[in-house]
């Protein structure tokens, strides 16, 4: 175990034996399959009898779910098509135009009066309502359209959802995968200049802004229309800058790094499902890895487990290992398949959040790196297990010098997370008997709850990001060091 934790000795849990658990959701799995495939014996009496008794044998095997999951909205967020949100965005500022109330909005205006400010915003053009952000990044896009779930979209869906909180107006420009063009940003940025206050690009194409002046996109001595440097933000899931102008200029959802911190807030969206006791929680016990991709599981020192010890688990406890994981290796797959795990194949988004809120514990496998699902799992009151990678020898309880799956986790403890050395397997073994004995109520930190990050997000809009280049302009003239530029 990664650091001195005292957790409670080893015991076997009570409860329904692991191997017979697994055989009867196994079952119930391949249940349909039987049948079709014994219809030659059976009659179909028989038939629509078992598919009618179905229900009820998931029912015994698991708990509840169309009581407990009617999921809510999240009343500030919508999937759609970008193309026509930007058209209906440029029409409604076409006609606050006609009508007279279009006012310059690309830099903070004067605040208007309450009476004013509401005469505005009874036709739709509100201050909020008529600042623009330019959202550049393709994550933004694949949010919006609702064809992604990594953690970049997860990301993007929380900006988006603040973004819609404060009434502010967007418009997409990403031209999708692998491409960093920015002539449909330039073409936003020209027909509404005098609203647009941000753009939000990928770092990518950031760099194409600034560097390929082909495209004339951003402002210069020989293209003074173009967009001014300080209005490119660098949206970046990482840590490490993303800029020219540097860390400041880098918008990244982690207060443990150098970036500017825009926080995304998994509120909404875990709040979407009530919270499950654990009581009324799977039985037996379910720990569910954090694995979309079943290569995570291969043969390899990047897993930082083994199939045998997922397997002694649900022995040694009497619980059940389980994932939902895209078959991408046939032989992983296959191993998989003859240890006895359960693995429920690619799942949507509410059939994940279903699984994780009726299992008791997390546990990171090593790989993906920094998923936001961790935190789901908190808010849903699930642990999580977090392998440590790499650490110092020498000094193996310094946290600074850890690198985890969730690197972004190693300051928090038990009984949220628990820390433990990759292919540590008896560190594995405590954990998961804390984490099945010291049951969690959902755990949000203040820093990623919804008003929380909508509070950053209008700091990111209102902020005078002309000053801070202007700032970053004079050291470079000073120390004749970094890529200067004008404001």
């Amino acid at each position: 175990m990664a650091g001195e934790h005292a957790y409670e000795p080893l015991s076997v849990e009570d409860g329904v034996p692991a191997k017979q658990a697994r055989k009867r959701r196994l079952h119930l799995v391949q249940l349909p399959a039987q049948l079709a495939r014994s219809r030659l014996g059976l009659s179909l009496g028989l038939v629509f009898f078992g598919l009618l008794c179905l229900p009820i044998l998931r029912l015994h095997l698991r708990p509840p779910r169309q009581a407990d999951f009617l999921p809510a909205e999240n009343p500030y967020f919508h999937t759609g098509e970008i193309w026509a949100h930007n058209d209906e965005v440029a029409a409604r500022l076409d006609r606050c135009a006609s009508l007279g109330l279009l006012r310059t909005t690309a830099d903070p205006p004067t605040t208007l009066s309450v009476e004013e400010e509401a005469r505005y915003a009874s036709e739709g053009c509100g201050t909020n309502s008529t600042t623009i952000i330019i959202l550049s990044s393709l994550w933004f896009a694949e949010a919006f359209s609702g064809s992604s779930n990594a953690g970049e979209a997860i990301y993007a869906q929380s900006v988006i959802s603040t973004l819609n909180y404060h009434g502010y107006a967007y418009m997409f420009s990403s031209l999708g995968w692998w491409n960093h063009d920015m002539r449909k940003t330039s073409e936003i940025y020209h027909k509404h200049r005098a609203n647009v206050r941000a753009v939000l690009a990928d770092p990518e194409q950031v760099d194409v802004c600034w560097h390929l002046t082909e495209q004339k996109c951003v402002k210069t001595e020989e293209n003074l229309d173009g967009i001014e440097a300080w209005r490119l933000l660098s949206f970046w899931y990482w840590d490490d800058p993303g800029n020219p102008l540097g860390a400041q200029f880098t918008l990244s959802p982690s207060p443990r790094n150098n970036n500017h911190f825009l926080s995304f807030s998994i509120e909404p969206t875990c709040h979407r499902l009530p919270f499950v006791p654990h009581s009324r929680r799977a039985n037996p016990p379910q720990a569910y890895l954090l694995a979309k991709q079943v290569h995570y599981l291969d043969d390899t020192p990047a897993f930082s487990w083994t199939l045998p010890a997922l397997v002694d688990l649900e022995r040694e406890f009497g619980i059940s290992v389980l994932g939902g994981m895209v078959d991408d290796d046939e032989a992983t797959s296959a191993a998989v398949k003859a240890a006895g795990l359960t693995n429920l194949g690619r799942l949507g988004k509410m059939e994940f959040y279903e699984e994780l809120a009726s299992s008791f514990v997390l546990v990171g496998v090593g790989r993906p790196r920094i998923s936001p699902s961790p935190w789901d799992a908190l808010c849903m009151g699930l642990p999580f297990i977090n392998p440590i990678l790499e650490w110092d020898e020498n000094d193996p309880s310094n946290r600074s010098k850890w690198h985890a799956q969730q690197w972004h986790m190693t300051d928090l403890d038990p009984p949220y997370v628990y820390s433990v050395k990759t292919h540590d397997l008896i560190g594995l073994r405590r954990a998961i008997h804390a984490a099945l004995t010291h049951p969690i109520d959902s755990w949000i930190p203040d820093y990623m709850r919804f008003d929380f990050a909508a509070a950053r997000m209008a700091e990111v809009v209102e902020a005078d990001w002309r000053a801070k280049a202007e700032v970053i302009l004079q050291d470079r003239v000073r120390t004749g060091q970094g890529e200067l530029f004008i404001l």
